[in-house]
């Protein structure tokens, strides 16, 4: 998926597509984590100790990525901070541009 098109409802990928990218960015932003190692419900800073210069960088691939423009205050206050709460954030945004 090279950005938010997809097929799921209203043209917006399924929310397993978006696991699945969120999850890739995250393995190649941060570097040191194995791909097997992140599930949907893994916790970005709990599970993996990760700073916030590492995590304003993978806010900012996800955005990219995504096509999405948020404020960094929406980023830690505005979803459950795992794998999968960051994909819900990403299509909340999405259906937002719709």
């Amino acid at each position: 998926m090279s950005n938010a098109t997809g097929s799921g409802i209203n043209g917006l990928p399924s929310k397993s597509d978006v696991i699945e990218e969120v999850r890739k960015i995250f393995v190649r932003v941060i570097g040191f984590i194995k791909p097997q190692e992140v599930s949907p419900t893994s916790h970005i800073v709990k599970d993996y100790h990760i700073n916030t210069d590492d995590l304003s960088l993978f806010a900012l691939e996800v955005e990219k990525h995504f096509g999405i423009k948020t404020s960094l205050q929406e980023w830690p206050s505005g979803f459950e901070p795992t794998i999968e709460g960051i994909a819900s954030f990403v299509l909340f945004h999405l259906a937002k541009k719709k």
